[in-house]
């Protein structure tokens, strides 16, 4: 009998506590924001997810009421930009820009510490497509050329790419991996140094991000692309998709930049951070900053991006260490 009542008592404490806790968690998130809100950017400054970040984070301090203090914490392909995160109070104060497969492939090739289990997704900014591009003086007018003299010679074409660990360098082991076509992955730090190697004759082809820093530099002619890897074509390359050309599973090399709270962040929260990214999506002004070519015609909320890390863990987990 005295252990019957030592039971009860102790399951009414539980969910006196757990009543308490969800209480508390409610009036946290009826008060957020409380302070300012650090937004994390995982990258230097002046490169995509950078311009992204200072583009949402202007419109999210209006619809906040706070501040929202851009940081920009580079290195470690952005581990420290997430380290600095699962560090920080799952409260919404602390955000992070985040850019995948970058962020997966990082953690899969390394002990960083982290993990998709130590986010809370909470939706996409942009997404922006990648293609496989050479010089205007290149010999290989079409992919089909470029593949057919790597098998001719194993050794005869390198593929720069924008670093080691990222969705570009996966892709092109890749393309060996499923498609027998060796290709020499060459890592630069950054699209600049790959265009920069490409018109300088030291690399065969690229496979690159098609963002704004690429795009002026096909239009003069100067680049050609071979190839995109994105599931449609895009109305303002002139190139056919790697899936028409015949390699269907050549459909994950598009970087998606998103958004990520700590895991554990109050899930009201994270609702509201998501409903403001869907009105950001829509808004002219923020749309117009980040390039409407990349914000995507559907939004893609915390689950569409969750789902993106299971999905980009699958892809690539047989790749990474190749």
């Amino acid at each position: 009998m005295r252990s019957t009542r030592a039971l009860s008592a102790l399951l009414l404490l539980c969910s006196a506590l757990a009543g308490c806790a969800s209480q508390a968690g409610s009036e946290d998130a009826a008060e957020y924001p409380s302070e300012d809100v650090r937004l994390l950017v995982p990258y230097s400054a002046g490169g995509p997810t950078d311009i992204a970040a200072r583009a949402l984070g202007r419109y999210m301090e209006s619809e906040l009421g706070r501040p929202v203090v851009v940081e920009n914490l580079p290195g470690a392909s952005g581990a420290n930009s997430y380290v600095e995160l699962i560090s920080s109070e799952p409260d919404g104060h602390t955000l992070s820009m985040t850019a995948l497969p970058t962020a997966v492939l990082n953690y899969l090739a390394n002990d960083v510490g982290y993990t998709r289990e130590d986010f809370a997704p909470v939706g996409v900014v942009t997404q922006v497509p990648s293609g496989i591009v050479v010089p205007a003086g290149s010999p290989h007018q079409d992919l089909e050329s470029l593949f057919a003299a790597a098998r001719q010679d194993p050794q005869a074409i390198s593929v720069g790419t924008p670093g080691a660990t990222n969705t570009h360098a996966a892709e092109t082991r890749r393309i060996t991996q499923l498609y027998d076509v060796p290709l020499t992955v060459v890592p630069f730090e950054g699209a600049t140094q790959v265009q920069t190697a490409l018109l300088g004759g030291n690399v065969s082809a690229g496979f690159i991000n098609l963002s704004q820093d690429a795009l002026p530099a096909i239009e003069s002619g100067d680049l050609r692309v071979l190839a995109v890897g994105s599931r449609e074509p895009l109305p303002y390359v002139d190139a056919p998709t790697l899936v028409e050309l015949g390699y269907p599973e050549l459909v994950q090399s598009t970087t998606t930049f998103g958004v990520l709270a700590p895991a554990g962040t109050p899930e009201e929260i994270v609702q509201r951070l998501e409903e403001i990214l869907r009105n950001a999506s829509e808004d002219e002004a923020v749309v117009e900053a980040l390039d409407p070519r990349y914000v995507p015609e559907k939004f893609i909320g915390s689950d569409g991006l969750a789902d993106l890390f299971v999905e980009t863990e699958e892809t690539f987990r047989d790749v990474v260490g190749d």
